[in-house]
């Protein structure tokens, strides 16, 4: 499969060190206490750490398969696939998907992940999403669902109630 030039990045080993500190002290100041993890959780430093280190090629292309990062990384797939969408929610990295059209159908070869500079990255509301979604999962899953003290207004508690498949009460 041809690679555009676009896709390519060539990252030097200053900017991977770069990258990783910038994501582990994104980490730290998002984690809240009680709260399990910051915007990116363990797993998500850990795909970001195998991305950057193990997944860009001699030609600067970053295109391991779910597969091949679940194998490096030691995690599940599925673990693989929430860890790279918190990556990209934090706007560390985005991805490309490439594929072919074989039989009128699209079959997915791979992605293309490149990296944003620390300075790009999304300054939005990620640093407190992860905690407050995982609080009104957990209120939602014990049944205490009345919204008190939650700072959500309720639009939103539905929205996350529905995208967590949730049942509201």
């Amino acid at each position: 499969m041809r690679v555009a030039a676009w896709q390519r990045q060539r990252l030097g080993d200053a900017d991977r060190r770069r990258i990783m500190e910038a994501a582990r002290r994104l980490e730290r100041r998002s984690h809240q206490p009680g709260m399990h993890g910051g915007a990116l959780r363990r797993t998500g430093i850990l795909v970001l750490w195998t991305l950057l280190y193990r997944g860009p090629s001699r030609h600067g292309v970053c295109d391991p398969s779910i597969g091949q990062l679940a194998e490096w990384s030691d995690c599940a797939r599925s673990t693989v696939q929430e860890a790279i969408r918190r990556i990209e929610a934090a706007g560390i990295m985005g991805h490309v998907r490439r594929g072919l059209v074989v039989a009128g159908r699209w079959c997915q070869w791979t992605s293309a992940y490149l990296f944003a500079a620390p300075a790009q990255w999304a300054q939005s509301d990620t640093g407190t999403r992860s905690a407050e979604v995982s609080l009104v999962k957990k209120k939602a899953q014990e049944g205490g669902w009345g919204g008190e003290g939650s700072p959500l207004p309720a639009a939103e508690r539905q929205g996350l109630a529905e995208k967590w498949g949730l049942a509201m009460a």
